[in-house]
């Protein structure tokens, strides 16, 4: 396993992270800052923000009463404490089986080497809940 510092670069540490949870490595929370905070947009069941990995894990437990998900094609791009992670998701609706694909990037903030915030943004949040609706 890799071992980062706190003078780790956001880059370094988002490209780790993705990594494990790509993985299943259950290590991956130790990349995550004590006080994390992410913030999905309002309109989707698990939106809003989300403080600590309890809240993360509450936020992940939401999404997957609904969706189920694909990521691929991870792109990290930053410098010193801030980095954009690029990924194509593909989201399946539990309910429906109607799936949609859209890129997602997050706006990724590191302190002492872990990553503190997350700022989630999908490149189309109504084509994502139109897979919820009933058809």
């Amino acid at each position: 396993m890799t071992t980062l510092g706190p003078d780790a670069d956001a880059v370094t540490v988002v490209e780790e992270l993705a990594r494990r949870f790509q993985a299943g490595d259950a290590a991956a929370a130790e990349l995550l800052h004590d006080r994390l905070r992410i913030q999905q947009p309002q309109s989707f069941p698990h939106g809003g923000w989300h403080e600590g990995l309890a809240g993360m894990q509450e936020m992940g437990t939401v999404f997957s009463t609904h969706w189920d998900r694909e990521i691929r094609d991870y792109r990290v791009f930053g410098s010193g404490a801030r980095a954009v992670q690029l990924t194509t998701q593909t989201w399946t609706s539990k309910a429906t089986g109607r799936s949609a694909t859209v890129d997602v990037a997050e706006l990724v903030a590191v302190t002492d080497g872990k990553v503190s915030e997350i700022r989630v943004f999908q490149q189309d949040s109504h084509l994502l809940l139109a897979t919820l609706a009933p058809a």
